[in-house]
């Protein structure tokens, strides 16, 4: 776990240095915002409805673009073959890459979720916090399953279109199980606790997290 955290660590360090994908990352999600903010009425009870998948919507697209990178950027600089050959295991590697893109994602949503808030006039019914917790939650499955394809796809044209491909439909039991949550929370105001919701992410997770690390070697070595 330490030597995880230590890549994590020397990954965060390179991005904040030229903060290229963290840069990417918050001008789509700043258009795709402004987008509809021009394009509906900040007002309107219509929006209330739909602004629970509409944030999700944000940070998921947005999301997939800095996970697109993850051991792309490692080929592309050719450190891939010495990452393989240093002395941490390829399970580390894998945690060390999820938690990198993890903090990334959760950078962008601590940016993006009140300026959301801001542009769209929202006021959410419950707690600011449990709207936190859920989107970081679904960010873990996200980010779990998005790190392990992104060394799927290594070796395959058109990385960023395979990506998305491959792990959307593998996303899926991810995404609308936290767009339901999130409209539990930002427009009935439900406690976290009194979410069903919830308990099939957190399942989902283990056993997506769980075949990752089983097969990210074999992955990996391919």
């Amino acid at each position: 776990m330490i030597k995880s955290l230590i890549l994590a660590k020397k990954d965060l360090k390179i991005e904040f240095r030229n903060r290229n994908t963290l840069n990417l990352m918050f001008l789509f999600s700043f258009i795709i915002l402004l987008t509809f903010n021009f394009a509906s009425d900040p007002f309107s009870t219509q929006l209330r409805d739909i602004a629970p998948g509409l944030l999700w919507f944000v940070l998921l697209f947005a999301g997939l673009l800095g996970i697109s990178k993850t051991f792309i950027k490692e080929v592309d600089s050719g450190t891939i073959e010495g990452l393989k050959s240093a002395p941490i295991s390829y399970n580390e590697i894998l945690i060390g890459k999820i938690i990198y893109n993890l903090t990334i994602i959760i950078i962008i949503e601590i940016i993006t979720f009140p300026l959301f808030m801001v542009l769209f006039n929202y006021t959410i019914a419950g707690n600011i916090f449990s709207t936190l917790a859920i989107l970081t939650l679904g960010s873990i499955g996200f980010v779990v399953v998005g790190s392990f394809i992104s060394a799927l796809i290594i070796g395959v044209q058109n990385r960023g279109l395979m990506l998305q491909v491959i792990a959307m439909p593998l996303l899926i039991p991810v995404i609308i199980p936290t767009i339901l949550a999130l409209r539990e929370v930002m427009i009935f105001g439900k406690s976290i606790f009194n979410i069903s919701e919830i308990i099939f992410i957190v399942g989902y997770v283990l056993i997506m997290a769980t075949l990752s690390l089983l097969l990210f070697e074999y992955v990996l070595e391919e």
